[in-house]
């Protein structure tokens, strides 16, 4: 701190957010800067897996968080098969794209349910809400996403069902058909949630800045073959390309790094989503996202958020259904599980490098692995949080400039609510390389 200093708004540790952080804002007359500490301590998996066989990567990359294993799982199993040359069938992309959504719908309601909206309405708790229904339809939504990672990733946590070239173990009929049932009787509850969550009153902070998402033609891509990186600004990468302008820039105040692209920031997650793609959003996520008037506001993320909740869910039936119906089209009492030829798994003399980007709870994620004769030479994650780093304290300093007369510890409170409203999970951002 230099001696021109005249006030800090320190945020100390962050309430309500994954991990555990700090924003701390200093004005000096004019002059506004903030930092976004993250203070979690450092964890190597990826330096870890330089060395191990490729089959380890996907259980590895799970343990980088405890509420984005599934995307992390999903993610490394298929950066190790791009590198690797390995195609796997329709069925194992369609119950991947399953999970990625019951991992997403389940991230976004513990986001919403236990640390956004209390927030946002000045509790201390969820359970101090006066509209206990919002709890209760809340708590079944979670409870049934978690169940559904459960049925189709082998375990609620850290997912041991997804392994290199498919599935660990098949996945029944029966549980398929009953999950799909399930979801279609949340609907109405889902929907009510949603509205609750539409009608918060949020400050108004628009700020420009370059949006990124996956782009496909006619979808609203999460984890999909054949989509593209597409931004705000209008370009269009695909995902080696968007993996080669991602730059890691060390912060000394921070346990993580940031992630530039191109040396310059963008925005990823639910709201840039939302402004790239609504227009291919399931048919009730739609209607609701027409009631909101969309900008370029990060407190926003917390209602696209909600709208994608639908999303997942009636896609979830959508893709589900299909999945079921192919089942008992062909007679089939389990599907996805892996039926290697003598030696397929056997990645002892292969080699090559793969990138994977999806969008995980919190936007865009990539995944990059080297392979040399079946052992991983270098590993990288790029985590959505590391990439919203940099929007989060100018999007701080944009709210202090704009709102200062309100007063500092009023300001305060603000400020955490804009940190929360990205969702950061910070044990994901302490998870990127360490090579340098």
């Amino acid at each position: 701190m230099n001696s021109k200093t005249e006030i800090i708004i320190d945020t100390s540790e962050l309430r309500f957010i994954e991990g555990h952080g700090r924003l701390v804002v200093r004005v000096s007359g004019k002059d506004v800067e903030a930092e976004f500490h993250n203070l979690e301590g450092p964890r190597f998996l990826t330096r870890y897996l330089v060395g191990k066989p490729v089959e380890m990567a996907p259980r590895v990359a799970s343990r980088i968080c405890g509420l984005c294993y599934t995307a992390h799982s999903i993610s490394a199993a298929e950066a190790v098969e791009r590198a690797l040359g390995i195609e796997v069938s329709k069925e194992v992309r369609d119950l991947r794209s399953v999970l990625y959504l019951a991992n997403n719908l389940r991230s976004h309601m513990m986001h919403l349910l236990y640390l956004s909206i209390p927030a946002i309405e000045g509790l201390i708790s969820v359970l101090r809400m006066r509209d206990k229904e919002v709890f209760r339809v809340g708590s079944r939504i979670l409870a049934k996403a978690t169940e559904l990672i459960e049925i189709w990733g082998g375990r609620s946590v850290h997912v041991p069902n997804v392994v290199v070239g498919g599935f660990g173990a098949p996945i029944r009929e029966r549980e398929l058909v009953n999950s799909v049932k399930d979801l279609v009787g949340l609907l109405e509850d889902a929907q009510s949630f949603v509205r609750y969550a539409l009608n918060l009153e949020l400050p108004d902070l628009e700020r420009y800045r370059v949006l990124a998402a996956l782009k496909k033609p006619g979808s609203y891509p999460i984890y999909s073959e054949g989509a593209t990186v597409a931004f705000s600004d209008g370009s269009i990468l695909n995902d080696k390309e968007y993996y080669d302008g991602l730059e890691e820039v060390t912060k000394d105040y921070s346990t993580s790094k940031h992630v530039y692209f191109k040396a310059s920031e963008i925005t990823v997650g639910a709201l840039s989503r939302m402004m790239l793609n609504r227009k291919y959003l399931s048919s009730g996520a739609r209607a609701l996202a027409e009631e909101v008037d969309w900008s370029i506001n990060p407190f926003l993320i917390v209602k696209a958020q909600a709208i994608e909740v639908i999303h997942y869910i009636e896609e979830l039936i959508r893709l589900g259904g299909e999945l079921a119906g192919i089942m008992m089209e062909h007679k089939k009492q389990a599907v996805g599980g892996m039926v290697p030829d003598v030696g397929e798994l056997d990645y002892s003399g292969r080699s090559g490098k793969g990138v994977f980007v999806a969008e995980a709870p919190r936007g865009t994620l990539c995944h990059s692995c080297v392979v040399e004769n079946g052992v991983i030479k270098d590993y990288r994650v790029y985590t959505p949080t590391a990439v919203n780093s940099k929007s989060i304290e100018r999007d701080a300093v944009e709210l202090v400039k704009r709102f200062r007369p309100i007063g500092m510890e009023k300001l305060r409170f603000i400020l955490e609510d804009l940190v929360r409203s990205y969702d950061p999970c910070l044990s994901c951002a302490v998870s990127l390389d360490v090579y340098g």
